[in-house]
């Protein structure tokens, strides 16, 4: 078994993945584009919001309640990682800066 230490030591150098991604409605076509400092929490909150039937951003709730959740999808559109020498800040604004070039590229009229 482990000691806390390594498991400390192990937390610490894993890659922390971000990026831009939608949450996509099937029925409508529609799509919510969002960012994330980690991934693997988008598709965390996909996956228990269909579990739970809570909706997982309330600009969605009106078409989750007349779709259903299985309409909404998650489309990961690009991951950027972490690099060793970025900071907290400087990492989020990568992500926030790849998330304006994607606002930019699908366009207004297909995002809530």
């Amino acid at each position: 078994m482990k000691s806390r230490k390594e498991m400390r030591q192990e937390y610490k150098e894993r890659t922390v993945t971000g990026g831009v991604y939608l949450f996509k409605d099937a029925i409508s076509g529609k799509a919510l584009l969002q960012s994330t400092g980690t991934i693997e929490k988008a598709k965390s909150l996909l996956e228990f919001s269909k579990s739970t039937g809570s909706c997982v951003h309330p600009i969605l709730a009106e078409d989750w309640a007349a779709h259903g959740a299985e309409a909404f999808s998650l489309e990961i559109l690009e991951t950027i990682d972490k690099k060793d020498t970025q900071t907290n800040e400087e990492f989020k604004e990568d992500i926030l800066a790849l998330e304006e070039l994607w606002r930019e590229k699908t366009g207004k009229d297909k995002l809530y």
